[in-house]
């Protein structure tokens, strides 16, 4: 069993509570928050499971956090991810929320929106969605040379009773575009006044 102290705390959504492993700096732990219901929590990783056997080496870089199981800590079952930390700093990567929210921030719209359009044609290409795709399941890991990636740290899966997005192109194509539209993460500009909404309505996490 590994101890989770308060000051391994990182963040929170919804459903889980994040914590950097105590023995793996590389790596988080996520905890189920008491309320929800466990069938929620191992959504996504039947999902991962059911992806795992894809080649990574064939993508342009690596574009989810990858899942490494399941183990026993003092606050219960915990879920073991990497953790996205920036290359210089060695810090948490930010989401990209936190971004969009700062005034001004220290990376351009137009970096922003090249990404996002990266990020989603890797989903395409390689058939993989995310049922929670919002600003703030997506990471932003600076690198030295001032380039940036975003890769999805949470939400990642789908519930279709009939995936044929998994197999056709096509499908892939639309669903994927579906979902970012729906999250409204083509236009920044959108994105930025969605938050606003949620905040101004008092959703502490958005």
């Amino acid at each position: 069993m590994i101890i989770l102290e308060d000051k391994l705390y990182i963040s929170e959504g919804l459903a889980r509570v994040v914590y950097q492993h105590p023995n793996d700096s590389d790596l988080c732990v996520k905890i189920g928050k008491p309320e929800v219901d466990v069938k929620h929590l191992y959504k996504e990783i039947i999902y991962y499971n059911k992806i795992k056997r894809k080649d990574v080496s064939k993508f342009e870089y690596p574009f989810y956090a990858k899942y490494h199981g399941e183990i026993e800590t003092n606050k219960g079952v915990g879920f073991v991810y990497d953790l996205i930390k920036d290359e210089e700093s060695q810090q948490t990567s930010k989401v990209l929320r936190q971004y969009l929210e700062m005034k001004p921030s220290p990376i351009s719209d137009n970096v922003f929106l090249k990404e996002l359009n990266r990020l989603k044609q890797q989903m395409i290409t390689h058939k993989v969605f995310a049922s929670d795709l919002r600003a703030r399941n997506i990471c932003c890991k600076r690198f030295k040379d001032g380039s940036v990636r975003l890769i999805i740290v949470d939400g990642i899966g789908h519930r279709d009773f009939l995936p044929f997005a998994d197999y056709l192109g096509y499908f892939a194509k639309k669903k994927n575009e579906r979902r970012f539209e729906k999250a409204k993460l083509v236009s920044l500009d959108e994105q930025r006044d969605y938050i606003k909404a949620l905040r101004d309505r008092g959703d502490v996490i958005v």
